[in-house]
């Protein structure tokens, strides 16, 4: 734990001094040591911040700091810093992902037990209720669609609202991969149309399975492949909930949203 804890404050203190990022001399905690909590919490604490406030200051990693104060400084740093820092990580692991394989696939965050849906205060509509084929029930919340290398390290993150189609929910992501990049996905994924935009202009290839009654199949051993390789964002699913508690504590979307970014991003970090 000392090891990871420590790689996560130098990260993020070497990521806010190359964007050459300042606090005000007052602070009593810095930005980096703010992030490095928000991290803890999510890798030892299943998000629960309190403990982890608990738990650094008692082992003299910081000075006493109220819960309070911690989540006004925590909510007032940007979403885009927290992308940033995804982003550099991604960097990181494209230097090892020298095939250039990816996956693409999505699972459900329930933001509440489906019988207090009508009692939820952090999203009140109907296009967060969705469908989980895979687990063949309904859930409401946000979907994750999440592109992983082939050893299963998250690069990039689209939060959509349930009921949101997963080829919808990749065609709003960016899909900032390297050219000649081979990017693999489950039949939710289909779109004839997309794969083809998506070769022309970025040169990267979604192969996704064909349906049966579709003229053109895969071929054999592509489909083989696709297969195979796929099945690693499952182990990277499960890993990724297993860092986040059973019902995720939030009172707004934003903390809600952060929550399952921070899961993301130590996740990353700690593996």
């Amino acid at each position: 734990m000392p090891i990871q804890i420590i790689t996560m404050y130098c990260f993020f203190d070497e990521l806010l001094k190359s964007l050459n990022y300042k606090d005000d001399a007052q602070v009593r905690l810095s930005t980096a040591e703010v992030m490095t909590v928000a991290l803890v919490a999510a890798e030892f604490f299943t998000g629960n911040q309190q403990a982890a406030l608990d738990f650094l200051t008692s082992h003299h990693y910081l000075k006493p700091f109220s819960k309070s104060r911690f989540n006004r400084r925590l909510h007032a740093l940007p979403e885009s810093l927290w992308q940033f820092a995804l982003f550099v990580l991604a960097q990181v692991h494209e230097r090892t992902n020298t095939k250039h394989l990816y996956i693409v696939d999505t699972f459900p965050i329930p933001v509440c037990r489906n019988i207090r849906i009508s009692r939820c205060k952090i999203y009140r509509d109907k296009v967060f209720r969705g469908y989980c084929a895979s687990k063949k029930e309904y859930f409401y919340g946000l979907k994750a669609c999440v592109i992983v290398t082939e050893t299963g390290q998250p690069v990039e993150l689209s939060l959509v609202p349930g009921s949101v189609a997963d080829i919808t929910a990749l065609r709003n992501m960016s899909v900032a991969l390297p050219a000649g990049s081979t990017l693999f996905g489950d039949s939710g994924f289909l779109d004839g149309s997309f794969e083809k935009d998506l070769r022309q202009e970025a040169d990267i290839d979604l192969i996704v399975p064909r349906r049966k009654n579709m003229k053109e199949q895969l071929e054999g051993v592509i489909a083989f492949v696709c297969g195979r390789i796929r099945k690693r964002v499952e182990t990277t699913f499960s890993q990724l909930t297993e860092r986040m508690a059973r019902s995720i504590h939030a009172v707004t979307p934003r903390g809600f949203e952060l929550k399952i970014m921070l899961a993301v991003l130590a996740y990353n970090i700690a593996g």
